[in-house]
């Protein structure tokens, strides 16, 4: 297993790439989005440089708010190429793994011309993958977590994989969904984020423990689907204690909790 922290892309990448490495992480989950980590304005040469320097790994990781389904066909092709400048800047800083979110905001427009624009844009980022050596994957979302709707989407991408957050699938359900997904994509997971909440609607991003979410039964989860994989700790805030908390505590799960 391989842990990492996410950046913020509001600070100087190479600064963000610096402070994950001297906290111990693996890798860092780069979120390549406005303002300090915008892919128009991405140095990938000075990145790599820092990458190879601390000797930390990194996965791709997009904006959650890109409208991969717009009702405008502008904006859906806007989208579409600021993902394809993000896959190819992924490729050239080391990356194999390149995530993006589900987008479902069309009003007026039913739900399986949504589903349709989904699994365009996927499949045309997973043929340029292809091409690149790149692979990308589906991150379930608060408001995108029933297996049943995200089977669509896998089912005609073929070369796509599957990127679990559990946080994300304990909100706007009366259970968890972590369980369902690891049962019908545990063999295309490819990627976990981890963090607390309480349920309901708000995306906290708490530290691990804090929230109402079981730990322990995820880890479960995740290794009697034989996962061993990378897993991003999502623990957003000032204090970094709260973050290095966290990853000790899935570390110490891990260790000792039995499949």
């Amino acid at each position: 297993m391989l842990l990492g922290a996410m950046n913020n892309p509001m600070i100087d990448v190479v600064t963000e790439i610096e402070a994950v490495a001297e906290l111990g992480f693996d890798f860092i989950d780069l979120t390549m989005e406005p303002q300090a980590a915008y892919s128009g304005t991405f140095k990938p040469k000075e990145v790599r440089k820092a990458l190879d320097r601390t000797g930390l790994g990194v996965i791709g990781h997009t904006a959650w708010y890109l409208q991969i389904a717009s009702p405008f066909p502008e904006i859906r092709e806007a989208v579409a190429r600021e993902l394809e400048r993000s896959l190819r800047n992924f490729r050239d800083i080391g990356a194999e793994l390149m995530n993006i979110h589900p987008h479902t905001i069309a009003p007026l427009h039913d739900w399986d011309w949504i589903i349709s624009q989904n699994i365009e844009t996927l499949s045309r980022l997973v043929s340029l993958g292809e091409r690149i050596g790149m692979k990308v994957m589906l991150e379930n979302t608060a408001h995108f977590s029933r297996a049943i709707e995200i089977r669509r989407i896998l089912d005609a991408v073929p070369g796509s994989g599957f990127h679990l957050d559990v946080g994300h699938a304990h909100l706007d359900t009366p259970y968890n969904r972590s369980e369902e997904l690891v049962a019908n994509f545990g063999d295309r997971l490819w990627h976990v984020h981890v963090s607390d909440n309480k349920g309901g609607h708000d995306d906290l991003h708490l530290p691990l423990g804090v929230g109402d979410i079981n730990w322990a039964w995820i880890v479960k989860l995740l290794k009697n689907a034989g996962y061993d994989g990378s897993i991003t700790i999502e623990v957003f805030g000032d204090d970094p204690d709260y973050l290095l908390m966290s990853r000790d505590k899935l570390r110490h799960l891990w260790d000792t909790v039995e499949p």
